[in-house]
C-alpha cells in the first residue's frame, strides 16, 4: 500500500508544478526545468498491494484500493468485519496470497483480471489452496479492485455465508491387558433448570441446594439469565448418581436431567493414579491448544496415561468449510476432512490383580507393585490413598480440591513419585557387593547379638539378638550387625563400592517405565554428600547405607525392579506398563552364580523357616517364595514396612512388593498383604 500511495502523491505534485508561473527571463536564461513523467501504476502493482494487505491482515488498506462502485456496494465496516470473521471462524493461522501471472483483459470487456493463488493454513484442515482472479477497473485514472465477496472464496456472494462444521473424534479408551476398560466414553448426568416450568421458585432452590450442595444464590445465578424454554445447566454428576437424583429432585417442577457424553472411569479410584484424568481446557490453555484443533468442549488429559498418551487417545477432528445460501443449502464445499478416532491404549495391568491389590492394602497408606519378571511387565501399580477421576469430569467443589491437595497427598502416585528409606530390603545389594568384592563368603559366621561396636565410640543396635549366623542366615533373619560389618569392610576397600553396586541395581535413576511420572531417588556417595550436605563422607555413612538407611531413598517401583533383575539372574530391564512395549535392557548386575545362589538361599528361608522374618505370614503357604522384609526408619515415629518376594524362586513368573507408610514391621504388616496377592494372582489364568 505504501508504494501505491507514494506513486499517487508524486503524480499529484507533478501536476501541481505544471501550473506554476514561469521565471523572469534573464540575459542568459537558465536551462528549462526538468519535467518528470509520472509512471502509471500498473494493475499488477495494485493487485500485489491488495494481496499483501490480505496477507498482513491490513483490511483498512485493502478497502482503500477498492473501486468507488465496490465501496458503494460494501461499506468499510462490512468489508473489514467479513474478512475478520472468516479469518477467525475458519481457524486461519497463516495466509499467503500471490499473483501468479500478468494481467489479462477481462472477459467482461471492462478492466483486467490478475490471476492469483491464496493458500490458507487452517488449524483443522492444514494448508488449503485456491486459484482465483482479481478484477481491476479504471477509476478516475487509477486502477482499482472491482471487489466482491467471491474474492474471499470462489462462489461466495453478498447473501451467502461461510459455514464451518466440526466433527469430533471419539477419544480412545484405556484398557487393561485383557481389554477391560479403565477409561471409556460414556455419559454423565447434567442437572438443569427450564425456567418456564418452574412453579415454586423457593422449593426448587431449596431442593437443588440440598441435593447438590450448592448455595441457592449460586443456583439462581446459573439459570435466571436464560430464555424461558432453555435448559440451563446447574451441575454435573456421575451416571451412578442418577437414581438418587431422580428420587430427591426428579419431581421438582422446573428441574430436568439430561445425559451428556463424557469420559468415564468404571473402576473409580482403583487405578486412578496410573490412568489419570481429563478436564476441559482453560481459556488460557486454548490460546495454545486451539492451534492443535482443540475447542473448549474437548477433553484434555491432565495426568497419567490420559496425559502421556494424549496424542494417541485424542485422534483428530474432522469437519468442513462450506458456502451456504440463505436457506442453509450447500453451494460449495471448500474443504472437507473426515474425523479420525483416537486409538485405544492397552496396558500391561491386570484389572483383577489391581482391584485385589487395592482390597488387600485396605485403608493403609502405601504402595503395591506386582510384576511379571519374565518380561518385566507391571501387572498392578497401586497407591493409597487415592481419588476418583470421575470427580474431575463432573467438576470439583472448592472443598474437594482442598482435600485432594491436603497432607494425605491422594493425588500422588507413591509407587513412582515418592522415594523412601528402604530399610532391610536393601541388604541384598550389600550382600551382593560384599560377595563380589571378596570381603565375605556365604558361609562366614557373624555374631548377631543385640549390639554392634565396630565404629569407634558408636554402638549400633540389632532389632533382636539372634546368635551366630552365616551370611545366608543373616539375610534370612535380617541381622543388622552382619550388614554393619559388611558396610564397614566395603568402606575400607573403597567408599564408592556400595553406592556403585546400588546403581547397578537401578537405584538413583528413573526406571524408564514410561506412561507415568517418576522420581530418581537418591544413592549417596562421598561426592554427593560433599555437594549436598557440605560434609565429608564417613565410615558411618557406609554402615548406614548397608542396611538401607542414611541418605538412601528409593521408590517402591525401583526396589521392585531391582528384585526383578535379581529374580532373572542379573538382567536389569525397564518396567513396562503400556502394551506392547519392546523389552528394554538397561543394565546387568554381573553377579556370579555363587553370589546369586547365596542370595536366593537366604531369601527362600524368609518365608519357609520359623526364623524367617515373614514365616508366620506365609505359614502353610504351598508356593515356594523368595522374599525379603524391611522396616525403614524415617522422619516419622513409625518405621515404614516393606516386603518384596517372587515365585517360583528359580524361574519367577510373579513378583510382589508392598510398602506401608508407618507400618512398622514388614513381616507382620506388609507381608500378609503380599501373601493375599501372591495367592490370588497365582490362581489366575494369565
Amino acid at each position: 500500500m505504501s508504494r501505491i500511495v507514494a506513486l499517487l502523491l508524486l503524480s499529484f505534485c507533478v501536476a501541481c508544478s505544471a501550473v506554476q508561473p514561469q521565471p523572469t527571463p534573464t540575459a542568459e536564461p537558465p536551462p528549462p526545468p526538468a519535467t518528470a513523467t509520472p509512471r502509471p501504476v500498473a494493475p499488477e502493482d495494485v493487485a500485489t498491494a491488495f494481496l499483501n494487505g490480505w496477507q498482513q491482515g491490513s483490511y483498512d488498506a485493502m478497502y482503500d484500493l477498492l473501486s468507488a462502485d465496490a465501496q458503494l456496494q460494501t461499506t468499510h465496516d462490512v468489508f473489514v468485519r467479513r474478512y475478520s470473521n472468516i479469518h477467525s471462524g475458519i481457524g486461519e493461522t497463516k495466509l499467503v496470497a500471490q499473483a501468479t501471472g500478468p494481467s489479462q483483459p477481462s472477459a467482461t470487456g471492462v478492466g483486467v483480471d490478475v490471476p492469483f493463488t491464496v493458500t490458507r493454513t487452517l488449524t483443522l484442515f492444514g494448508d488449503v489452496s485456491e486459484n482465483n482472479t482479481l478484477p481491476l477497473v479504471q477509476d478516475e485514472g487509477a486502477w482499482k479492485v472491482d471487489w466482491s465477496p467471491s474474492l474471499i472464496f470462489s462462489g461466495l456472494s453478498a447473501v451467502n455465508t461461510v459455514r464451518v462444521t466440526s466433527d469430533d473424534a471419539k477419544r480412545g479408551r484405556v484398557l487393561d491387558r485383557s481389554g477391560t476398560p479403565f477409561a471409556d466414553n460414556g455419559a454423565i448426568v447434567s442437572i438443569g433448570v427450564v425456567p418456564a416450568n418452574i412453579k415454586d421458585d423457593q422449593a426448587l432452590l431449596s431442593g437443588l441446594s440440598d441435593a447438590l450442595g450448592i448455595p441457592a444464590d449460586q443456583i439462581k445465578q446459573r439459570y435466571q439469565g436464560g430464555q424461558p424454554t432453555w435448559f440451563m445447566p446447574i451441575a454435573d454428576r456421575p451416571e451412578s448418581d442418577r437414581p438418587d437424583l431422580e428420587q430427591k429432585i426428579g419431581s421438582i417442577a422446573g428441574v430436568a436431567l439430561q445425559d451428556t457424553p463424557a469420559r468415564v472411569y468404571p473402576l473409580g479410584d482403583v487405578v486412578a493414579h496410573v490412568i489419570g484424568y481429563v478436564t476441559h481446557p482453560t481459556a488460557d490453555e486454548l490460546r495454545q491448544l486451539s492451534a492443535q484443533g482443540y475447542e473448549e468442549s474437548d477433553w484434555v488429559g491432565r495426568t497419567g496415561i490420559e496425559a502421556t498418551a494424549e496424542a494417541q487417545l485424542a485422534g483428530s477432528k474432522g469437519g468442513a468449510i462450506q458456502i451456504v445460501d440463505q436457506a442453509g443449502r450447500v453451494q460449495r464445499t471448500v474443504v472437507q476432512k473426515a474425523a479420525v478416532d483416537g486409538q485405544d491404549v492397552k496396558l500391561t495391568l491386570d484389572s483383577r490383580i489391581q482391584t485385589e491389590a487395592v482390597s488387600a492394602l485396605g485403608d493403609k497408606t502405601g504402595s503395591v507393585v506386582v510384576m511379571d519378571p519374565r518380561d518385566n511387565s507391571v501387572l498392578a501399580l497401586v497407591s493409597r490413598p487415592s481419588f476418583d477421576p470421575n470427580q474431575f469430569v463432573v467438576g470439583l467443589s472448592d472443598q474437594q480440591w482442598q482435600d485432594l491437595n491436603g497432607d494425605a497427598h491422594p493425588l500422588q502416585l507413591r509407587a513412582t513419585e515418592s522415594a523412601y528409606p528402604t530399610g532391610s530390603i536393601f541388604k541384598v545389594v550389600t550382600m551382593a557387593a560384599g560377595l563380589e568384592q571378596g570381603v565375605t563368603t556365604p558361609t562366614e559366621t557373624f555374631d548377631c547379638g543385640s549390639d554392634w561396636t565396630g565404629l569407634p565410640g558408636v554402638t549400633l543396635h540389632n532389632w533382636q539378638a539372634q546368635g551366630k549366623l552365616d551370611l545366608r542366615e543373616a539375610l534370612t533373619e535380617s541381622c543388622n550387625p552382619a550388614f554393619y560389618e559388611l558396610g564397614l569392610r566395603l568402606d575400607h576397600a573403597d567408599p564408592n563400592v556400595l553406592p556403585t553396586f546400588a546403581r547397578t541395581f537401578g537405584l538413583g535413576a528413573p526406571t524408564r517405565i514410561g506412561g507415568v511420572h517418576e522420581v530418581a531417588g537418591t544413592v549417596p556417595d562421598p561426592a554427593w554428600k560433599q555437594q549436598q550436605v557440605g560434609e565429608a563422607w564417613t565410615s558411618g555413612d557406609s554402615v548406614n547405607l548397608a542396611i538401607g538407611q542414611g541418605y538412601l531413598l528409593a521408590t517402591p517401583l525401583q526396589m521392585a525392579n531391582a528384585y526383578a533383575a535379581l529374580a532373572r539372574g542379573g538382567s536389569l530391564m525397564a518396567p513396562s506398563i503400556v502394551s506392547p512395549t519392546a523389552v528394554q535392557s538397561i543394565g546387568v548386575l554381573k553377579l556370579s552364580d555363587t553370589t546369586h545362589a547365596a542370595i536366593l538361599a537366604g531369601m527362600q528361608r524368609v518365608t519357609s523357616t520359623p526364623a524367617g522374618t515373614a514365616y508366620y505370614a506365609f505359614k502353610d503357604e504351598k508356593l515356594p517364595i523368595a522374599a525379603k522384609t524391611g522396616s525403614a526408619e524415617n522422619e516419622n515415629p513409625d518405621a515404614h514396612a516393606w516386603f518384596v518376594g517372587f515365585t517360583p524362586p528359580q524361574k519367577p513368573t510373579l513378583l510382589v512388593l508392598v510398602m506401608v507408610e508407618g507400618g512398622q514391621h514388614g513381616g507382620t504388616v506388609a507381608a500378609p498383604v503380599a501373601r493375599d496377592l501372591i495367592d490370588f494372582a497365582s490362581s489366575l489364568d494369565r
